[in-house]
């Protein structure tokens, strides 16, 4: 039984997230700014093998890395990248069953991985939120391979010289530290992706380091926003937690004395006053104030807030405002026949027990055990079917996800509970420039019955909801410039729809074509190998993506003819058929 009480509290140690000093001021040197116009970034020296590999009891461990043959050839699918946050004396590492899984399963591209020391002067008995090359700093990044990709993680698991390890423990610092790390990740993140948004994911108390970025405005980007467009919280003590208490957190290599533990804090242990990050209060240590241990110092310092002074008065992180127009969702783990994974139990894992009336209210998928009875706690970062019900698409249209038109992206079908069992995605575009011939396309539908419709900036039905016909979904709409919003509706998704994606794209024209060579027939459509064309007066048929590169030119020599598209991945593609002074251009869905 003692082993499994050491084995709970070493769950709790892989689950939360920290993040050591940061000075604002020096964190705007430290990464580019937002929105694509990069700074100079000041990383601090460190041998160059540190960022593949973590040597461990004498042990090489090879880390995840970039794989720069995608680099050429990347083309976003997602409306926005992910940034996965760890937790407590964990690392980024504890992401790999998942983020492997998007790789494989949905060809996502790994952006890279940032990694901070977070107590880098290396000690624990002060605080403060300065960056390198500040003397003195706590917080310090150190350079690794970045490219555009799909997702990003962020690590804490870094000692002072760069090198990968606990040593520091930077993965067990302040929350404070923690966020403004999230900060300027998502601010390198924009500049690499030209995203202007961000989903994040954080486990534990990655969750708790997420929303201290999201609720303090101080800590947002240079056009005083926060860019965030989704909060993913898994097994996040949203009201804290006191595994702590047990004393065997040393076993795991949990410092129960360290900043992180302070910071979870539901109450102090002797004092049984409540937790100062997240419930607010004078930071002060005697035996009615943040009084945790019996024997020896409580913790190393108690300044919670990291302003290099002991005194102040904490505003706690559930007493702070938070913008209700972010998509929240919630993984909630629970071991056999409990109400806790084990390591955070409920209410405290639900932050709307302390956000009572969120306009748009957190969305929870559970994760049951049915055989663990001590945590499921440290497992959830590896549970990519809740996942991806927790990142499936905003279902209500204020908090839709922003997508450009003529481009091809994924979209998820999941079950949801809003509408009950059913799953309600929304998408919101802009058409510019003058009345717009729109089509929407739809391919590789796995649900049996989705329909899909758009919508005026107001919310009001344009024209007709149309359903799908097998595994595609097409309709046509004549739109003046202005915002609308793409409602997709998976009425009877089943429980293994999320493994493949639906695609979609919004293709607009403007105007009509005057010159077109008489109607050709091209069939069938959506096509698997070959497409037939009928009553052709071209002389060449010319092949492209939906994002105009050029594929394939081929000669016709006949009022009939045909093109092989065996050879082309699923998706949108565009045919111009050409003759001596005409054109058409037709669409082709390739399944």
């Amino acid at each position: 039984m003692k082993i499994k009480y050491i084995y709970l509290y070493w769950s709790f140690n892989l689950l939360c997230v920290h993040m050591k000093k940061i000075t604002l001021l020096t964190l705007i040197s430290i990464f580019s700014i937002s929105m694509g116009y990069a700074q100079n970034i000041i990383y601090k020296p460190r041998p160059s093998e540190f960022e593949f590999q973590e040597i461990r009891n004498d042990s090489i461990i090879p880390l995840k890395t970039v794989d720069l043959t995608n680099k050429l050839t990347f083309e976003s699918k997602l409306p926005y990248p992910i940034l996965f946050i760890h937790g407590l004396n964990s690392s980024s590492e504890t992401w790999n069953a998942t983020t492997a899984y998007f790789s494989s399963q949905y060809g996502f591209t790994f952006g890279g991985r940032f990694d901070f020391c977070l107590n880098a002067d290396g000690n624990h008995g002060t605080a403060n939120l300065n960056i390198f090359p500040t003397a003195g700093a706590d917080i310090a990044a150190f350079e690794t391979t970045m490219i555009e990709g799909e997702f990003y993680t962020l690590n804490f698991n870094v000692n002072t010289d760069g090198s990968i390890g606990t040593a520091a423990l930077s993965n067990q610092s302040a929350i404070y530290k923690q966020g403004i790390a999230v900060k300027k990740a998502i601010e390198r993140i924009m500049q690499l992706t030209g995203k202007n948004k961000v989903i994040l994911v954080g486990h534990s108390m990655g969750g708790l380091a997420s929303r201290q970025y999201l609720q303090n405005t101080n800590y947002w980007q240079t056009d005083n926003a926060h860019h965030v467009a989704k909060l993913l919280t898994l097994g996040t003590p949203h009201g804290g937690s006191n595994a702590s208490d047990t004393g065997l957190g040393w076993f795991a290599g949990i410092d129960t004395k360290s900043e992180a533990i302070r910071d979870l804090k539901i109450s102090y242990y002797y004092s049984g006053d409540a937790g100062r990050f997240l419930s607010g209060g004078i930071e002060v240590n005697n035996s009615s104030n943040m009084n945790e241990h019996l024997f020896g110092a409580d913790f190393y310092n108690y300044d919670v807030n990291c302003s290099g002074n002991i005194g102040d008065n904490i505003i706690g992180l559930n007493i702070k405002p938070i913008d209700n127009v972010i998509d929240f969702s919630s993984v909630i783990g629970r071991i056999t026949g409990g109400t806790t994974d084990g390591v955070v139990a409920e209410p405290q894992s639900i932050m709307d027990t302390y956000y009572t009336s969120l306009t748009y209210p957190t969305k929870f998928f559970y994760f049951n055990s049915t055989f663990d009875y001590i945590e499921n706690h440290t497992e959830l970062p590896g549970y990519y079917y809740e996942i991806m019900q927790g990142l499936d698409e905003p279902n209500f249209k204020e908090l839709a996800y922003t997508v450009n038109t003529n481009k091809v992206y994924n979209g998820f079908t999941t079950l949801q509970s809003i509408p009950a069992n059913a799953d309600q995605d929304f998408y919101k575009f802009t058409i510019s420039g003058g009345t717009m011939t729109t089509s929407v396309d739809i391919t590789t539908i796995t649900t049996s019955v989705m329909n899909a419709s758009i919508l005026d900036s107001s919310g009001n039905l344009i024209d007709t909801t149309v359903a799908n016909s097998g595994n595609t979904l097409s309709f046509v709409r004549t739109l003046t410039p202005g915002d609308y919003f793409l409602k997709i509706v998976s009425t009877t998704p089943t429980n293994t729809n999320y493994q493949t994606p639906y695609n979609f794209v919004i293709s607009t024209t403007l105007g009509i074509a005057t010159n077109e060579i008489n109607k050709v027939s091209f069939y069938p459509n959506p096509v698997k190998d070959i497409l037939y064309l009928d009553n052709i007066s071209a002389s060449k048929a010319t092949i492209y993506s939906l994002l105009g590169q050029q594929l394939e030119i081929k000669n016709i020599q006949a009022t009939s003819s045909n093109i092989d598209m065996s050879k082309y991945a699923k998706g949108i593609y565009l045919i111009t058929l050409e003759s001596e002074n005409q054109s058409q251009t037709i669409k082709v869905i390739k399944e």
